[in-house]
């Protein structure tokens, strides 16, 4: 039986796919409906990500709307079958906004992630103890957050940059992320060494972006890219919130911003040069 549920990116994709199939078959809602021996409702809900499909009903779907290029019915079959998968994070149901459950399901099945970040080190790359000043700063703007149970979701999540080289990261920081004291001056100079470890990962590449290239490219703010093998998103964040650009001229007008970064940046060994002086600073 299908399932109903909360729309992912995934499940999403699945159905925007799924309804431009339908209409490049000159079929409405309801035509789509009696061919496939469903109820328009429930084709509806497939179509807005609100309702899963099993494997068999999807291959018989796209049967009867004649689809049988082999690398798009594959596409469509991965994408099916991982709109709901189950991971560790599951368990955090609750404590995790519904989007943030979705980006860590992502984010581990990513093969590549670019990041931009104007004020914090990233995530995957933060010591327990910065992280857990950044979660303390919740309680200054209001707010009562499970600082334990946050940093322990944010050092699960950094295994998929620490374990293996399957994804490939690459940070470009603001310099002023770098001289940003959360924590004091013990927990900067752990996170600063941290960076260099990191950054000496064949799989991770850390830029610096110095305060000497004056304006710049992502002024705008900070943002994140997650390409997984059968999808590219671009998550930003503010304050109280962080949301999905899934639009292809969203996801290639970030891309080319990454790139200016990319190249107003110091090169890498330029970048660990800049850590360390900053480090013997501290």
């Amino acid at each position: 039986m299908e399932n109903a549920q909360r729309p992912t990116v995934r499940s999403r994709k699945l159905g925007q796919r799924l309804r431009a199939i339908r209409e490049d078959r000159g079929l409405t809602l309801q035509k789509a409906a009696r061919l496939l021996n469903r109820t328009p409702s429930s084709l509806s809900k497939l179509e807005t990500g609100k309702r899963g499909i099993r494997r068999p009903a999807l291959e018989n779907m796209l049967d009867r709307y004649g689809l049988t290029d082999p690398d798009e019915r594959q596409h469509l079959f991965d994408l099916a079958s991982r709109a709901t998968e189950k991971g560790w994070w599951r368990r955090y149901e609750g404590k995790l906004s519904p989007s943030m459950l979705d980006y860590i399901a992502l984010e581990a099945d990513a093969t590549s992630i670019k990041t931009f970040q104007l004020h914090l080190v990233p995530g995957l790359l933060q010591t327990p103890e910065y992280a857990r000043s950044v979660v303390e700063c919740g309680f200054i703007q209001g707010f009562t957050p499970d600082v334990d149970g946050l940093v322990e979701i944010r050092l699960k999540r950094q295994r998929i940059v620490a374990a293996s080289n399957s994804t490939e990261l690459w940070a470009i920081i603001s310099e002023a992320a770098l001289r940003q004291q959360f924590g004091g001056r013990c927990v900067m100079k752990a996170q600063l060494k941290r960076l260099i470890e990191m950054s000496e990962l064949p799989h991770v590449t850390v830029q610096i972006l110095p305060f000497s290239v004056g304006g710049h490219a992502g002024l705008n703010g900070s943002f994140t890219t997650l390409s997984t093998n059968d999808l590219s998103v671009v998550l930003v964040e503010n304050l109280t919130t962080g949301w999905y650009l899934e639009g292809d001229d969203d996801i290639r007008q970030h891309e080319v911003t990454f790139e200016h970064l990319k190249t107003a940046a110091l090169a890498p060994s330029a970048s660990r040069s800049l850590i360390q002086r900053l480090l013997s600073e501290l």
